[in-house]
């Protein structure tokens, strides 16, 4: 019973917190000439504090499209013995990037050489066979048989012979891993004389003629960005094109993922490197304001501006779009007209909040 009545206690305090933020945004915080005058507040109209039409800076990291990844991996069990390649390298279409050996190298190798004899030998019985047939010395069923058996022998030759080249075994029975593309090594985990399992990652490599840019942004950051903006980078000479505006917060970060394609890298950017994001945005700058850093007020995860009124000043939310060092980038339903506090924010916030409380 004092479980459940603590229970509707704290439930009521719940209650009665929101209905005194919801009474304290109606209500006007009324306040004469000499008090304002006495509580510093100074307050600025806001359309001389439009914001400028620029481009959105966004962080942003680099990746690698996955359509332009491969992953490189031990064929078999076997024991690394060389490693020509390492993390961040430019390779070449063909190139070597590691050597492996072992028994089931050999033996994979041994089992072709095994497989091609048989097929070989299932060949000549069926030649055999077929001369044989046409002198009337064989039945039609003894030819049936042989050639039943040469298929078999040719499709298990041909099995033992893609794992050879799977594997990349050459003559002296030594692996040899090859980059399949002209690319960068992104992980490179192979160490000389490391003994690998069958299938174990040893290289990533990227194709890195075209990138990504992965950035975040805030839902109002967001829905200014369309499909097609340009995005610029310091150090690349040519822009991204947005190709993903995504249509939820990631909850993760609780942000938004705006994807950009790079199609003209020429070395400006390396993969997996944070940058800044200049996002050109068309409709930036409308209905938008930038107003001082002490304007603005936090309160139960909202943001909210004092505006002044007849008798005094009125709380409004307002969406943050970008932050700096000593300004915010806003967007309000207020007119240019209004007259917006700039100075002795936190003096009126106590007579703001305690207005819900007043009988």
């Amino acid at each position: 019973m004092h479980d459940t009545t603590g229970a509707i206690r704290r439930l009521l305090a719940v209650i009665l917190s929101f209905c005194a933020l919801s009474l304290a945004e109606a209500a006007e915080i009324n306040l004469s000439a000499e008090q304002v005058k006495r509580l510093g507040v100074a307050t600025k109209e806001l359309g001389s504090l439009r914001a400028a039409a620029t481009a959105l800076e966004l962080p942003a990291q680099v990746v690698v499209p996955p359509g332009q990844l491969a992953v490189l991996a031990a064929p078999l069990p076997a024991l690394v013995t060389r490693v020509h390649v390492a993390y961040g390298e430019q390779v070449r279409a063909g190139q070597i990037l590691a050597e492996l050996q072992g028994p089931a190298l050999l033996e994979a190798q041994s089992a072709y050489a095994q497989a091609q004899s048989q097929a070989v030998l299932a060949s000549e019985n069926r030649q055999r066979d077929e001369n044989l047939l046409a002198d009337g010395i064989i039945p039609q069923s003894r030819l049936s048989a042989s050639r039943a058996l040469e298929r078999q022998a040719s499709v298990l030759a041909a099995e033992k012979r893609r794992v050879l080249q799977f594997a990349g075994v050459n003559q002296a029975g030594v692996a040899v891993l090859r980059a399949p593309f002209a690319g960068v090594v992104l992980e490179a985990n192979a160490a000389a004389g490391a003994q690998v399992d069958a299938l174990t990652p040893l290289f990533k490599l990227g194709r890195v003629d075209t990138l990504w840019l992965e950035i975040q942004a805030n839902p109002a950051q967001a829905a200014l960005v369309a499909l097609g903006a340009q995005v610029g980078i310091a150090g690349c000479s040519a822009p991204a094109r947005v190709t993903l505006v995504a249509p939820a917060v990631q909850s993760a970060s609780q942000s938004v993922l705006v994807r950009a394609e790079l199609t003209q890298v020429a070395g400006c950017v390396k993969p997996f490197a944070f940058v800044q994001a200049r996002v050109q945005a068309p409709d930036l700058g409308k209905d938008q304001w930038q107003v001082p850093l002490t304007a603005v007020l936090r309160h139960q995860g909202k943001t909210w501006l004092f505006v002044a009124q007849d008798q005094g000043f009125r709380a409004v939310p307002v969406r943050v779009l970008a932050e700096g060092t000593g300004s915010v980038r806003i967007a309000a339903d207020l007119p240019p007209t209004a007259q917006v506090v700039t100075r002795g924010v936190a003096a009126l916030k106590g007579s703001w909040l305690g207005l819900g409380q007043e009988e």
